[in-house]
C-alpha cells in the first residue's frame, strides 16, 4: 500500500511543533485518526515507521511533536533534561498533546468522530494525561511500556475513553507498586480499561535498537509483536 507522508506545523501557545501525518492511498471515505506519541527522543525515524505501519493497517496517523520545534534527540545523556520540564508540569505536556489533538482535527479525509492515541516510553505517559483530561474527542488510548504515575492536575473523576496498556512485567522504570496505583485511579474514574504484561520483558520492549539490561531497557521481538496486534484489535473494537 502507498502511504503518504505530510508534514504539519501547529503551535502550542509560542512553541512551533512539527508532526507528520502519514495517509493510505485510494481510502474510502473518512478514516480513524489516530495521534502517534514518540518516545524521549521525538519524531524520528522510528516513530514514523510505526506511524507508516498504522497507516497501512487503514488508520489516518498522525506523529505528534511533543517537544517542539522538530527537535530529534541522539545522545542519552539529553534524557533527563529533555523530559525533566515536562514530567515537572504535568499541565504543560497535558497542554502539547492537546495542541497535537487540535491540529489532527484539521487533517483532510479524517473522522472527528473516530480519533484514538498511542504513545511509547514518554509518549506513552503524555497520550495517558490526554485520556486523564477528560472529554469524549479521543475515543481510545494505547499506551506501550509507557510511564503510568498518576498527575495532580484538576481532571475529571471520571473518564469515557477507553485505555489499553501494554507493559514489561518486569519493567524496572514502571515498578508494581505504580502499576497497582494505576489500576486503583482506573477503577475509581470508572475507566473501561485493560493492561497486558509481557512475563520476562523490561521497558522500551518495541525499541529494536533497545540493549541496555543495566538500565532495564532491552528489546523483545515477541512482546513487540504481540502488543502491536493487541493495539491493532483495541482500535478494531473502539474506533
Amino acid at each position: 500500500m502507498t502511504i503518504t507522508a505530510t508534514t504539519l506545523e501547529y503551535r502550542d501557545g509560542d512553541t512551533v511543533c512539527r508532526g507528520v501525518y502519514f495517509t493510505p492511498a485510494q481510502s474510502a471515505g473518512p478514516l480513524p485518526l489516530v495521534l502517534v506519541a514518540h518516545a524521549w527522543d521525538g519524531v524520528n525515524d522510528e516513530v514514523r515507521s510505526k506511524a507508516t505501519r498504522l497507516a497501512e493497517a487503514g488508520y489516518l496517523a498522525f506523529a505528534i511533536d511533543v517537544l517542539g520545534g522538530g527537535k530529534v534527540m541522539t545522545d542519552f545523556a539529553d534524557l533527563m533534561p529533555t523530559l525533566t520540564p515536562f514530567m515537572a508540569d504535568r499541565g504543560m505536556l497535558t497542554r502539547r498533546v492537546q495542541a497535537g489533538l487540535a491540529a489532527a482535527k484539521t487533517i483532510p479525509g479524517a473522522d472527528p468522530a473516530r480519533i484514538g492515541a498511542m504513545g511509547y516510553c514518554f509518549g506513552g505517559t503524555a497520550v495517558l494525561d490526554l485520556a486523564r483530561a477528560g472529554g469524549d474527542d479521543v475515543k481510545a488510548v494505547v499506551s506501550f511500556h509507557g510511564g503510568l504515575q498518576g498527575n495532580t492536575l484538576d481532571n475529571p473523576k471520571t473518564l469515557s475513553t477507553k485505555i489499553l496498556i501494554l507493559h514489561g512485567d518486569a519493567d524496572p522504570l514502571v515498578p508494581p507498586e505504580q502499576v497497582a496505583d494505576f489500576k486503583a485511579e482506573m477503577n475509581a474514574k470508572q475507566v473501561d480499561w485493560q493492561l497486558h504484561a509481557y512475563g520476562h520483558t523490561v521497558h522500551a520492549f518495541t525499541r529494536p535498537g533497545a540493549n541496555d539490561p543495566a538500565f532495564g531497557a532491552v528489546y523483545n521481538a515477541n512482546a513487540d509483536r504481540r502488543s502491536w496486534q493487541a493495539m491493532l484489535n483495541f482500535f478494531a473494537e473502539t474506533l
